[in-house]
């Protein structure tokens, strides 16, 4: 695989839940608030961002629906962590045509987040699960 610098760090990692007032009191538990979240149209899912101080930023994704994308992850697995989110200093379509290039599948096109005041997409490859690239808006 090759290199990707475009890749500049961590923002958050994704948790899957049904139910996110249930899967946050566990985190307030140890230190959590949330910062951000709510409804988000764009991904047809509740999403909430939780940070606690030497702790890495958690976003809780709940479904909206039954036609919800974060169904799938949690009939299949449960309540879990799913994916790990990477800013990147590029736009999303030039990190998404260098990942395709290492079997990198786009499966969730490029969409507006407003709780990440950026552009986001989900990629899957077989041997590094889901990954989602967040491209900050310019101001």
């Amino acid at each position: 695989m090759k290199a990707y610098p475009f890749i500049t760090k961590v923002n958050h990692i994704g948790v899957a839940t049904k139910n996110y007032q249930e899967t946050a009191a566990f985190y307030e538990s140890i230190g959590y608030h949330e910062i951000v979240g709510g409804y988000d149209p764009n991904q047809n899912v509740y999403g909430y961002f939780y940070e606690a101080d030497g702790k890495p930023t958690i976003e809780l994704l709940a479904p909206y629906d039954e036609k919800s994308p974060i169904n799938k992850i949690l009939e299949k697995n449960g309540v879990t962590p799913y994916h790990l989110c990477y800013e990147i200093n590029c736009s999303i379509e030039d990190a998404i045509k260098e990942m395709k290039g290492d079997r990198f599948m786009v499966i969730a096109k490029p969409t507006h987040s407003d709780n990440l005041k950026g552009r986001v997409c989900f990629l899957f490859h077989k041997d590094v699960g889901i990954v989602e690239l967040l491209e900050y808006e310019k101001v």
